[in-house]
Order: structure tokens, then C-alpha cells, then sequence
């Protein structure tokens, strides 16, 4: 799997036209072949921050979304910012889930809120 993110921080006077695009792009890079999944987030403590996140089966399919129309459009968006935004690809070669909470918090002997006493003990025997 392929993470890419891009962290923008946008002009005040550009922030509404650059979330207005970046929304509309959502739904078509979403359809692209090979995209997992796709979203912008705004930061909390900082309304000019976004993180523009992406995930991509393989290389080949992140390859043909930077070459697509979509892509360009955002490199477009980019231009409007006075700042350069931090873009990372990742390529991720394993994940995990909520087991490797379960299993680090096992080691503290501490209840997940989402778990009773008992799944935790079921977990312990295994």
C-alpha cells in the first residue's frame, strides 16, 4: 500500500476556494483504479491547515493518478499557496488494527473502552 499526503497551508483569502476545489476532486480521484481511499482534513488547531491524505494499492496506480487531469488540477491549487506544501509518499509494508493496542495495553493489563473484562481474558489465551 502507498500513503501519500500533502500538508497545505493556505493563504486566508484562498482558504474557501482551495477546499471548494480539493472537495470536488474527492469523488473522481475515489473512482480512480487502485485508490483505497482519500481524504482532506482540516487541522484543529489551525483552520489554514490541511492534510490532503491518499492511499493507493501500488505504485503503478499512484503513477497514473499523478499523471491524471485530477492531479493536475491539485498541482493548480498548489500554486495559489505562498507556502510550499510537505508532500510524503510512503510505501507501507505491513499494518495493524486495534490488535496492536490490545496487545500493548495487555501488557499494562488496562481495559480497552471498547472491550469488557472478558475479551480481554480471551485475548490473554491465546
Amino acid at each position: 500500500m502507498i500513503d501519500a499526503k500533502i500538508k497545505m497551508s493556505l493563504p486566508a483569502n484562498k482558504r474557501m476556494e482551495v477546499l471548494q476545489t480539493i472537495q470536488t476532486l474527492l469523488g473522481t480521484i475515489r473512482d480512480e483504479p487502485g485508490c483505497i481511499s482519500c481524504t482532506c482534513c482540516v487541522d484543529t488547531e489551525n483552520e489554514h491547515i490541511i492534510i490532503f491524505t491518499q492511499e493507493w494499492d501500488t505504485n503503478e496506480n499512484l503513477t497514473a493518478h499523478l499523471q491524471s487531469d485530477q492531479f493536475t488540477v491539485l498541482l493548480g491549487v498548489m500554486k495559489l499557496l505562498s507556502i510550499e506544501p510537505e508532500i510524503r509518499i510512503n510505501t507501507i509494508s505491513a499494518t495493524s488494527g486495534a490488535e496492536a493496542i490490545t496487545t500493548a495495553r495487555m501488557e499494562l493489563r488496562r481495559e480497552l473502552p471498547w472491550q469488557d473484562e472478558d475479551a480481554i481474558t480471551q485475548s490473554k489465551d491465546k
